[in-house]
């Protein structure tokens, strides 16, 4: 695989775990510790994809 598609994956999937620990929060699904770790998951997975965000 490409290095841009496995740094593609790696944005959407930690784009889902932000999300969806952010709607775990919302709704209190799971202990605290729990939800904010999947959070925190997500976010170092969006931070390290080198994924260039070109919004302007």
């Amino acid at each position: 695989m490409k290095r841009k598609t496995i740094y593609d994956i790696q944005f959407y999937v930690g784009i889902i775990l932000a999300l969806t620990g952010a709607a775990m929060m919302f709704f209190e699904l799971l202990p605290v510790p729990a939800r904010i770790t999947i959070g925190i998951v997500g976010l170092a997975l969006i931070a390290t994809s080198r994924r260039k965000m070109d919004l302007l």
